[in-house]
């Protein structure tokens, strides 16, 4: 912050994070709620509201430092609505850029870009360093991911403009330094590429290409874009001496290969002749349009007609997805953003595992295509901006219940009920013109009792079709009758409700059962599979039973062989289920389907942890899952069904008629997913909420393995402090119930939570008391983790050979079973014994195995471990230059996937490195950004970088 050119000190990092939303959020009303969520997240004390008082009072002195005590502020209000901070846009820098290079942007669609060029070099001179750097908060998380990508835009679009003004000489090095920074993002190959055959060097151009397609196929699994082969081409096409079209005009790819995940178009669309027009023309000049209305009025009807409309505007490709806002668990944008990298060429494997990471991958393969995304049923905002490219080119059609009135620069659309003349127009196209005319005014009474509802006209239609001897008067008098008997609930929601009971007549009592059971468990969608145990019947018949009920639009067909409902339809099959099917048979049902699961988990825990003594009930499960042939395999379904399982977890911890050790059971069978790094804070959750429940009911054991699960869950995000209570009080749950496989599991996570917090004596005893109970229990997979964690608080006990002993005994073990994941768990512990006893040869033989059996199980926060790991051996061996290398990766994945802990360790490589090389000024950044991120971890790793700062 400056006043003038004095620059003005905020003071404490949560100063800086609230002033940081209220920037961000200039002249908009943030309640304190909001504040509160963006700075402390899910760990806000019980004083936060008490804090972010006295950080808004601190602010005001610093913003109006002459104001006297009792005045009104003019800055920083307060409103019924919360805190608005009063800025002049030419006051924000980021608004200033922002203004800038959407200037640059006209001009240089003008074809001036001499105008370009220079808009966005004082734009780019706005800026100091990273955003937000060293501002704690998932929101300003958030915010840097968005920040940089705005500012590396802006940077290509610069020397764009300097190559297509003949600057290629100037552009080289600077392009090949953002390339060597961005080994990922395909746009500044392309102009890498471009610079160099206009400078006449086609093959160094030619070999930029090669060094892409290399990194790219054994770092993510995928092919370069359309732009770059496309820029290949063309060189070779073009020959030496010759200029071929550079990166500035391959915006738009021919597509061929592109995704095509648009639903298909509703064959009898009808009406919305006047919305549909408005939103492709938003569509053609914007990037953002929000579809707005209750359910049941035709949102993704529409919204998909739209898409197919315009789809010959985005030649490369379609993306769809249903973000299931109105489920009690919507669609984590993680799982969407997998969904969409895997069709756009990244193999499974290879997918990032948490938001951040897979965003800022996402963001740059769409980079220099034009691909319309399609965003059903979205939630909230919260739920969509990590699905927004980040480049102009790409367009978001977005449907929703609620307004996202705060969706910057979107065009907003609200719909309404149909037209009387639409309404009868689809009615008629349903059930045909004869019978329709032949009852005009008994069709209309129809459409009113319908509400002009396209879901209710289509529900009655479907009845009247089926039950050709029916006539829309005797329809019309049932409807009547209907809603009299529905008078308390609003008009829409009468309607609605109305048709979905009249549809339901024309069930048999088979399909009756089917529609109202499948709608208990609280998750997005059900398998074929899934749904065959929830409703004991065999898998062919419940196949049968979901798609007739996809035949009577009663239930849709999300892909072949999985369902859902319509929100609406779920809420109406649930509240009769409620109320008509006996709470024995819906319990029967749910646990039926849990038993399911927890049958597939377990096979999957098997699968992935192949020697292992699974630490839950010794009972085997009453029902029988499918069978995974590798730990790959069991990985994959674990990720892709997190999202229900969890779900499943949380809705049986609060539903006192099931079991809540087979709901125990299934989130201990979910621990592989802790171990990749997937999802720690839905783990979190799952875990709070069944030990709350577990706690109430004075089940012990659930509680403990709920304990376990939630103390692992906060220690892989670094947060060791946080994690040990729920460890500790697990322990003496384990102790007291005799459970020796849990406890050693246990205390295996406890212990290296104490060696990150250097309490080695408490970790040696800890892990020495683990590996005991794992060779008792002939649990090889206990002996082998065990192992490498006490070689390691060995190490640091001075006691280094037996340390040494260990881990290459905990490598033998897991080699001689077969578990991948262990295996380079080991191999990373070896590692850091053999690097502090001088053994550096094994230090990068261990290193490097470990990083590609990681890579092999998809694991990006492993990976990101790793490579900051062998950045501390190359500074230790003397090699700053290839540490810097490496830590730049490891802190580029943890920045992406909001890993702090990774990102400090990686931080302060990049500190030792530049100061190894005599860079003075960046090793104290990177050492200040590490010792915050060291400090609000709680961990003792923020005294030594200190030490390092005290030392500059």
């Amino acid at each position: 912050m400056h006043d003038g050119p004095a620059e003005v000190p905020v003071g404490a990092p949560r100063l800086q994070a609230v002033l940081a939303v209220l920037l961000l959020r200039a002249n908009t009303p943030v309640s304190a709620r909001e504040l509160i969520a963006a700075v402390w997240g899910d760990e806000a004390p019980p004083g936060a509201l008490g804090a972010l008082r006295t950080h808004v009072f601190t602010l005001r002195r610093l913003l109006e430092p002459g104001r006297a005590p009792r005045a009104t502020a003019r800055t920083l209000l307060t409103t019924d609505s919360g805190y608005t901070l009063r800025v002049a846009p030419e006051d924000v820098d980021l608004t200033v850029f922002e203004l800038r290079t959407a200037e640059a942007g006209r001009a240089r669609a003008a074809g001036r870009p001499e105008r370009a060029r220079s808009l966005l070099v004082s734009a780019l001179d706005l800026w100091r360093g990273r955003p937000l750097a060293g501002v704690p908060g998932p929101y300003a998380e958030a915010q840097r991911v968005r920040l940089e990508e705005l500012r590396l835009s802006a940077v290509e679009a610069r020397w764009e403009a300097e190559i297509a003004l003949g600057g290629h000489d100037n552009a080289l090095g600077p392009l090949r330094a953002l390339a060597a920074e961005h080994p990922w993002r395909e746009r500044v190959h392309e102009l890498l590429m471009t610079a160099l055959h206009h400078a006449g060097r086609q093959a160094d151009a030619l070999g930029v290409h090669a060094h892409v397609r290399r990194v790219l196929a054994e770092e993510l699994g995928t092919r370069p874009g359309p732009g770059l082969d496309r820029l290949q081409q063309k060189i070779l096409t073009a020959g030496p001496g010759r200029q071929a079209d550079g990166a500035t005009g391959l915006r738009a790819p021919s597509g061929a290969d592109g995704p095509a995940q648009l639903p298909q178009d509703t064959a009898d669309f009808t009406g919305r002749d006047d919305e549909a027009d408005r939103l492709c023309t938003a569509l053609e000049s914007g990037r953002i349009v929000a579809l707005s209305a209750i359910s049941g009025i035709g949102k993704t009807a529409l919204a998909i007609h739209v898409a197919h409309r315009m789809r010959h505007r985005f030649p490369d490709g379609q993306l769809y997805a249903d973000l299931r806002g109105t489920d009690p668990r919507p669609a984590e944008p993680m799982e969407v953003l997998g969904r969409f990298l895997c069709v756009l060429g990244v193999r499974a494997g290879h997918l990032p595992v948490l938001p951040g990471e897979r965003a800022a991958l996402y963001r740059s393969l769409l980079a220099t295509r034009r691909v319309l995304v399609l965003l059903d049923n979205a939630r909230d905002l919260a739920q969509v901006r990590d699905l927004l490219p980040g480049a102009p080119g790409s367009a978001v059609l977005l449907t929703s219940r609620s307004r996202l009135a705060g969706l910057t620069g979107a065009t907003l659309v609200d719909l309404r009920p149909m037209a009387p003349a639409e309404a009868l127009e689809l009615l008629t196209r349903i059930v045909g013109a004869r019978r329709v005319s032949a009852e005009p005014e008994a069709a209309a009474e129809v459409l009113g009792a319908c509400g002009h509802l396209p879901l209710a006209l289509r529900i009655v239609a479907s009845r009247l079709v089926a039950r050709p001897d029916h006539t829309l008067a005797g329809t019309a008098a049932l409807l009547a009758d209907e809603r009299r008997r529905l008078g308390a609930f609003r008009a829409e929601d009468t309607a609605v409700e109305t048709t979905f009971r009249l549809g339901m007549e024309l069930l048999d009592a088979e399909h009756v059962r089917a529609f109202r059971l499948l709608a208990l468990p609280e998750v997005p969608e059900l398998g074929v599979p899934a749904a065959a145990a929830l409703l004991a019947r065999p898998e062919r018949e419940a196949e049968k039973l979901c798609e007739s009920l996809v035949d009577l639009s009663l239930l849709e067909s999300a892909a072949p062989g999985r369902y859902r409902y319509h929100d609406l339809l779920r809420l109406f099959a649930r509240q009769t289920a409620v109320a008509e099917v006996p709470d024995h048979e819906r319990t029967a049902a749910l646990t039926r389907l849990l038993e399911f699961c927890l049958a597939t988990a377990l096979d999957a825990h098997r699968a992935w942890l192949p020697d292992d003594v699974f630490p839950g009930n010794a009972a085997p499960p009453r029902s029988a899952g499918p069978v995974f042939t590798g730990p790959q395999e069991a990985a994959a379904w674990l990720r892709d069904e997190q999202t229900s399982l969890l779900g499943l977890i949380e809705q049986a911890a609060g539903d006192a008629s099931l079991s809540l050790t087979v709901c125990a059971d299934l989130l201990l069978a979910a621990d592989p997913l802790g171990r990749l790094g997937a999802q720690p804070y839905g783990i979190e959750r799952a875990a709070r909420i069944l030990t709350g429940a577990a706690r109430a009911a004075g089940h012990r054991t659930a509680e403990a393995r709920a304990l376990y699960m939630l103390g692992s869950s906060v220690q892989h995000r670094f947060a060791m402090r946080l994690g040990a209570p729920a460890l500790d009080r697990a322990v003496e749950l384990c102790r007291a119930a005799g459970d020796r496989t849990l406890l050693a599991h246990v205390l295996i996570t406890r212990g290296g939570g104490a060696l990150a917090l250097r309490d080695f004596t408490a970790a040696h005893a800890m892990l020495t008391e683990a590996l005991a109970h794992g060779r008792a229990l002939a649990s090889r997979g206990i002996e082998a983790y065990a192992l490498g964690f006490l070689g390691l608080a060995l190490l640091a006990t001075g006691r280094a050979e037996e340390g040494l002993a260990h881990c290459r005994e905990a490598v033998a073990v897991t080699r001689a079973t077969g578990d991948v994941a262990g295996q380079a768990n080991a191999l990373h512990n070896l590692a850091q014994v053999c690097l502090r006893t001088g053994r550096t040869s094994e230090t990068f033989d261990s290193l490097h195995e470990s990083l590609r059996l990681w890579r092999e199980t998809g694991s990006r926060y492993r990976e990101g471990l790793l490579l900051g790991a062998i950045a501390e051996a190359h500074n230790t061996s003397g090699r700053p230059v290839e540490a810097a290398e490496h830590a730049a990766r490891a802190r580029d994945i943890a920045e992406a996937r909001g890993d702090a802990g990774i990102l400090a360790r990686a931080l302060a490589q990049l500190g030792h490195a530049h100061r190894a090389q005599g860079d003075a000024d960046r090793a104290r950044d990177h050492y200040r950004r590490a010792e915050s991120v060291f400090r609000e971890l709680g961990l003792p790793d923020a005294d030594d970088i200190a030490r390092h700062l005290r030392e500059l």
